[in-house]
């Protein structure tokens, strides 16, 4: 399955470095004034775990799409059908 190779080794190693890094980011961008300012509430954890969990979830889960796509056999294209016809 794609997921545990995901979640596994180097690629949650590639995760967690994207997760820190962007959820960072958005943490400085959207949280940081609420968190200096106080008080800091059950709500407002809730809030920063997110920000670090959601890009943490987006890029294991494109890693996992990344991997499942490595490991199907290769689509065949097909011929589409042309839909105007010449008369």
């Amino acid at each position: 399955m794609a997921l545990r190779g995901a979640v596994r080794g180097r690629a949650l190693a590639q995760t967690m470095a994207a997760a820190l890094t962007v959820g960072s980011v958005l943490f400085m961008v959207n949280l940081f004034s609420q968190v200096r300012e106080g008080p800091f509430t059950w709500v407002l954890a809730v809030r920063i775990a997110l920000t670090f969990l959601v890009p943490w979830l987006n890029a294991t889960l494109g890693l996992a799409i990344g991997l499942r796509r490595a490991g199907a056999p290769p689509r065949h294209r097909t011929e589409r059908a042309d839909t105007a016809t010449s008369q």
